[in-house]
């Protein structure tokens, strides 16, 4: 295996990681399809035989052959695909030629398909009058099948059809470069972000009329660090998330080569198999992404053009995730505080947070929605700081005026959050808020009860209550959990939502795992 240096002052980095081999010669491909419609049988003989060596651009003809109208009308419906056809006027009809023509430019509206009309009664369908009153694109006698005046016929139909398909799919693809731009920003996750550059790579296929407008394209890549780690992996890929970038026989080298790239404007390198692209932002926040396709199959400008909108959503999903984890930090060290002021562990808040996810994912809410339900959960409890410590750190039981002040930390708790719209604290604010109501309406602090309590509420009404029981406080000792199990399940439809209480005490497996690794 050889691996061949980038040449720095080069305007893109074309790199071959794997030996050239020589290849033997290839079959000559047939693709481009011609329908001989005719119901002389002769014609069909004459004209395949005329054009049985006929190449274009290294590819052969597939010849199709129908004998009347209807059977016309069938074929262009199986292929819609067909290059040419060659179309007699006159068959079962004397009209049937113009009605296949009307049938397929006015019904099935395909304008990409070149028509020639042939005919041997040039006195009934006159030359001007077809050529002017039909959408055909050329017009033949009979007498007229030779095999130089079938060659250039060909070679003329077949030019305007590549170009017309090439034109088609480069308007096909800037249109879903419109749509899909917008949504470039919205990705919830980097497998959502890699997923999404295959669903849209396969429209800026470069022109090749045998392969649909949008053909399947596999989905082979992976995004990785700068240190190399593979942080997610798509296709064949999957199984070297978490592992090294050199582990992948291909890709040895590949992250040596990253730390000696040049200062310059492009973040595109282009390898054997594939490409690798990178955010051109700040080096810190740098992640790289490789996608194997066939370079040879698309445009390359469309495609640098599709590559570097994502590299500006890769680092615009960067930015945002660096400023989730920001708040994320600054959310969990401030109830961690209030936590500890109020004689609890700060694993109670990591224990909430990874109990408010596992309950989120049961209860198939939307993924983008888990990890925001996780950080606000951990805010439940914030109003806690305007409970004086007479109170909130008593080590017996609260008289009734007592609790009557206990209860205002809800409200102070969603006065705190409610004044921020960012769906963090929005979230936290009504968890805040409403995670002391019943399901049977006896809880505060406004008497709600059911399906009108908001759901995340309802939740965190099962969380609270369980890490409250298996906890030690300053007023009780731990639970053990098989108890704290009957009774929470005593509690369905009365103190919990039953359906929400089923599937959390249904993954108990789960559950004692977040007990083991946040233990106080």
């Amino acid at each position: 295996m050889t691996h061949k240096s980038p040449t720095m002052n080069h305007h893109k980095f074309d790199l071959d990681f794997l030996s050239k081999e020589d290849k033997p010669a290839m079959p000559l491909k047939k693709t481009y399809k011609i329908i001989i419609a005719d119901d002389d049988e002769d014609v069909h003989v004459l004209t395949e035989l005329l054009l049985k060596d006929f190449v274009f651009e290294g590819e052969g003809l597939i010849f199709i052959h129908t004998y009347s109208a209807v059977d016309t009308i069938r074929c262009i419906d199986r292929n819609p695909d067909a290059a040419v056809i060659l179309l007699d006027v006159v068959m079962e009809e004397m009209n049937s030629g113009l009605k296949v023509v009307d049938y397929i430019r006015k019904v099935q509206k395909n304008r990409l398909v070149r028509i020639v009309l042939r005919t041997g009664q040039p006195g009934y369908a006159p030359e001007e009058n077809l050529i002017r009153d039909y959408d055909i694109n050329d017009y033949k006698l009979k007498t007229e099948l030779t095999k130089q005046k079938m060659y250039t016929t060909l070679y003329a139909c077949l030019r305007s059809y590549r170009d017309l398909i090439h034109i088609e799919r480069n308007k096909s693809s800037l249109e879903e470069l419109v749509k899909i731009s917008g949504d470039l920003f919205k990705k919830s996750s980097l497998f959502d972000f890699l997923e999404s550059i295959f669903m849209q790579i396969s429209i800026f296929q470069k022109y090749s009329h045998h392969l649909p407008l949008s053909s399947k394209v596999e989905k082979n890549g992976l995004i990785f660090k700068a240190d190399g780690i593979i942080l997610v992996g798509m296709g064949k890929y999957k199984i070297y998330e978490d592992h090294k970038i050199d582990e992948i026989k291909h890709l040895i080298g590949l992250e040596d080569l990253l730390t000696t790239l040049p200062e310059t404007d492009e973040n595109i390198i282009y390898l054997k198999q594939g490409l690798l692209f990178y955010n051109k932002g700040l080096s810190a926040l740098r992640d790289y992404v490789y996608i194997e396709l066939n370079k040879d199959l698309y445009d390359k400008a469309l495609i640098e053009l599709l590559i570097n909108n994502y590299a500006l959503a890769l680092e615009n999903y960067q930015l945002n995730e660096l400023l989730i984890k920001s708040h994320e930090d600054v959310i969990f060290t401030l109830t961690e505080t209030i936590e500890r002021h109020s004689n609890e562990t700060s694993n109670h808040v990591k224990r909430v947070s990874m109990f408010m996810k596992l309950l989120a994912e049961h209860y198939d809410t939307p993924e983008s929605e888990w990890d925001l339900l996780r950080i606000s959960s951990v805010l439940h409890d914030i109003g806690k700081i305007g409970i004086p410590d007479s109170i909130l750190k008593k080590p017996g039981r609260l008289t009734f005026e007592e609790f009557e002040i206990i209860k205002t930390h809800t409200e102070i708790g969603y006065r705190i959050l409610g004044t921020n719209n960012h769906p963090i604290f929005e979230k936290a604010a009504d968890i805040a808020y409403y995670h002391h109501e019943k399901f049977d309406g006896t809880g505060y602090p406004l008497g709600l009860s059911g399906t009108d309590i908001p759901l995340y509420a309802r939740m965190m009404a099962i969380i609270d209550v369980f890490d409250a029981l298996v906890s030690k406080r300053c007023y009780k000792e731990a639970i053990p959990i098989d108890e704290v199990f009957k009774i929470m399940a005593s509690e369905s439809g009365k103190h919990f939502d039953p359906i929400l209480l089923e599937l959390f005490l249904n993954d108990r497996a789960a559950i004692e795992k977040v007990l083991t690794t946040y233990n106080d």
